[in-house]
């Protein structure tokens, strides 16, 4: 089946089933919490979604942070579609979309053991601009690009 890709219109809040369905599957020490704390929060959610038949497969979920900035928050692939471009189609149509929406920069953070994410990022353009730790003392890559 082929995978098409959509943004989600709606209150991203009202997605919150399929994607704590996701984020289960995509990251192996998830907490619902992360997600739905959060969730309902969120500025300008823009939330992008790779779809194959009929299932949510793949997501990037960003939103605002001041003027110009996008925020990518949190996204993933499940396994099975992993290596086959889906990560890199959702950035890309995130970033298109938050250019056209005003935005000048992207940012984001992740783990720095998180090689694979970091590789992708600099792939589509971020370049490093710091590091810091997160609130479990894990080491963590600050990322980001110009848009437009």
């Amino acid at each position: 089946m082929p995978i098409i890709y959509e943004r989600f219109e709606g209150a991203v809040a009202d997605a919150a089933a399929p994607l704590l369905h996701l984020c289960r599957a995509v990251f192996p020490d998830f907490t619902d919490s992360y997600l739905l704390d959060r969730l309902g929060r969120l500025e300008e959610p823009l939330l992008w979604l790779a779809i194959e038949d009929g299932s949510w497969k793949g997501f990037k979920l960003s939103y605002r942070r001041g003027d110009a900035l996008l925020y990518s928050w949190l996204g993933g692939v499940m396994p099975e579609l992993r290596g086959q471009g889906v990560a890199s189609e959702l950035m890309r149509r995130q970033h298109a979309d938050a250019a056209a929406l005003g935005y000048r920069f992207a940012e984001t953070r992740t783990r720095a053991a998180n090689n694979p994410m970091i590789l992708l990022n600099l792939r589509h353009g971020f370049q490093i601009s710091g590091f810091e730790n997160d609130t479990n003392g894990m080491p963590v890559v600050i990322l980001r690009k110009p848009l437009g």
